[in-house]
C-alpha cells in the first residue's frame, strides 16, 4: 500500500514503506554481488565479510547499492497495487529518495494525464472551404489526361529522327570511372525551361552520347557522368471519344457518360474533403476551448524522456538541424506540441465519457483498413497488426474516437461553408481567442 504525501496539479507524491524482511533481501543482495565482484587476497570469491567490504568499497556506496534494490522492490509494490493500477499514467513514476532508517521508505512522484476544463462550444463558430465548380472541372481535365497517359501507345522512332518535345526516351548513364555498371531509366522530353536534361536531350538521335559534370561540392572533385540514347518513342495519345471511353471504363458507352463518372467521383471526393475539414476545424475549436491543469515539472520530464528517447535512437541531431541546433527553440516547440496533445486526449476523453460514446472493435478494424487499404495489406494481415501493435491499434482507436467527438460537436456548432476563393482561419480560433490562449 502506498500513501499519498503531496498532491499538486497533475503529480502525486507517494510513500511506500517496506516490510523489515524486504530490507534485509536488499542489503543481502547488495553485499552479495559486491562480495562476487572483489577479490581479495585470503577471501575465496563471495566469501569477504562484510565488513571489509565497507572497509574498500565505503559504507556511502554500500547504502548507495541498497538504496537502489530498495527502489526497484518499492517500484514492483507500487505497481502491484490496485489503487495505482487505476492511476492515469503519463509518465512512469520518478523516485525522489529512499530513506534506510528505521522505518525503510521509498518516495515517488507519480504523474498523471492532467485533468481538463472545457469551455462551451454551443453556438462557436467554423468555417469550412466550400466545394469549387470550377476546380472540378479543372480535376476532371486532369483524371481525363492522366487516363490518355495511362493508354499512351509508343510507336518507335526511325534512328534518324531527332528527339522532340513530347517523346518518350529511355536512355542508359554511367560515371565516368564505372561505365563497366551502366543504369537505366525512361523520361518524357518536355519544354526545356523545365529542366537542363530536356534541352540537352531534344535534337538529339538514338546512339547519341552525352557528357555532363556534377558538382559534388567544394571538398570533392566533380564527377562526369556519360548519358546514351537507347531508344526513343513518339507517344501517340488516344483521342477524347466513345471508344476512348469504352476502353477505360467498361461500365460506359459514351465519352459524356464518362466524363459525367468522373465528374461525380470528384464532387464527392471534394464533400468528403469538405467534411474532414470540419472534423479537423472542430478539434482545433475544441482545443482553444481547453484548458489544462498541468505542472511545468510534468511538461519538461515528458519532454527529456523524449529527447533521450531520440537520443537512444540517433534522432536527436536530425530533429535538431531543422533548428539550427538551437536547443531551446526546439523543447518549447516540444511543449507547445505536447500541450496541444494532451488537451485533445484529455478533450476527447472527458467528452466520450460525458456523452457516452462508445466504439466497437469494428469501427477500429474499418478504421485501420482505409488507412492502409492503399498499401494492399490483408484483412487477416491488418487483425494481426492490430493485435499485437499496441501503439498502432490506439492511434486507430483514437482516431475513430476524436472523429465521433467531433461529430458530436458539430451538432452544437455553427458551419460556415465559406465563398469560393474564401480562406478558413488557419488556426481555426479567432485573434481574441488566441490572446487569451497566450
Amino acid at each position: 500500500m502506498f500513501e499519498v504525501i503531496d498532491e499538486k496539479q497533475n503529480v502525486k507524491t507517494v510513500k511506500i514503506l517496506l516490510p523489515h524482511e524486504e530490507v534485509e533481501e536488499a542489503r543481502e543482495e547488495a553485499y552479495a554481488d559486491l562480495s562476487k565482484n572483489i577479490k581479495v587476497k585470503g577471501f575465496r570469491q563471495g566469501m569477504v565479510p562484510k565488513k571489509l567490504l565497507n572497509a574498500i568499497i565505503g559504507t556511502e556506496k554500500v547504502n548507495e547499492m541498497i538504496k537502489e534494490i530498495v527502489a526497484d522492490k518499492a517500484l514492483d509494490i507500487l505497481y502491484e497495487d490496485e489503487k495505482f493500477q487505476k492511476e492515469n499514467l503519463m509518465l512512469p513514476p520518478a523516485l525522489v529518495s529512499v530513506d534506510l532508517g528505521k522505518t525503510t521508505n521509498a518516495v515517488f512522484e507519480i504523474h498523471n494525464y492532467p485533468e481538463v476544463t472545457i469551455e462551451s462550444m454551443d453556438g462557436e463558430k467554423i468555417e469550412v472551404p466550400g466545394i469549387d465548380e470550377e476546380g472540378i472541372e479543372e480535376d476532371l481535365e486532369d483524371r481525363l489526361q492522366e487516363l490518355r497517359e495511362q493508354n499512351v501507345v509508343l510507336e518507335p522512332k526511325d534512328e534518324k529522327e531527332a528527339i522532340e518535345i513530347g517523346d518518350q526516351v529511355e536512355l542508359e548513364y554511367n560515371v565516368k570511372e564505372e561505365r563497366e555498371n551502366p543504369k537505366e531509366f525512361e523520361i518524357v522530353i518536355k519544354d526545356p525551361e523545365e529542366g537542363k536534361i530536356f534541352s540537352d536531350l531534344i535534337g538529339k538521335k538514338v546512339g547519341d552520347t552525352i557528357e555532363f559534370e556534377e558538382d559534388n561540392g567544394e571538398d570533392e572533385k566533380k564527377s562526369v557522368y556519360f548519358m546514351t540514347v537507347k531508344r526513343a518513342y513518339k507517344r501517340i495519345l488516344p483521342n477524347l471519344d466513345d471508344e476512348f471511353a469504352k476502353t477505360v471504363d467498361n461500365d460506359v458507352q459514351t465519352f459524356e457518360e464518362l466524363k459525367t463518372k468522373l465528374r461525380n467521383e470528384i464532387k464527392k471526393e471534394r464533400e468528403r474533403f469538405v467534411e474532414e475539414g470540419k472534423i479537423a476545424m472542430v478539434l482545433k475549436k475544441l482545443e482553444s476551448k481547453t484548458r489544462l491543469n498541468i505542472s511545468e515539472h510534468s511538461l519538461n520530464l515528458f519532454i527529456n524522456h523524449v529527447i533521450a528517447r531520440q537520443k537512444r535512437e540517433k534522432e536527436y541531431e536530425r530533429a535538431l538541424k531543422d533548428f539550427k541546433g538551437d536547443e531551446e527553440k526546439y523543447r518549447n516547440t516540444l511543449k507547445e506540441e505536447l500541450v496541444k496533445y494532451l488537451k485533445i486526449k484529455g478533450a476527447v476523453e472527458k467528452l466520450s465519457s460525458e456523452n457516452d460514446i462508445k466504439i466497437s472493435e469494428d469501427e477500429i478494424f474499418e478504421n485501420a483498413k482505409n488507412s492502409l487499404g492503399y498499401l494492399g495489406v490483408s484483412d487477416e494481415r491488418l487483425k494481426v497488426m492490430l493485435s499485437k501493435n499496441k501503439n498502432f491499434y490506439d492511434r486507430m482507436r483514437d482516431e475513430v474516437m476524436h472523429r465521433k467527438v467531433a461529430e458530436e460537436l458539430l451538432k452544437t456548432v455553427k458551419v460556415e461553408v465559406l465563398d469560393t476563393g474564401e480562406e478558413p482561419l488557419e488556426s481555426g480560433v479567432s485573434a481574441e481567442e488566441e490572446e487569451q490562449n497566450d
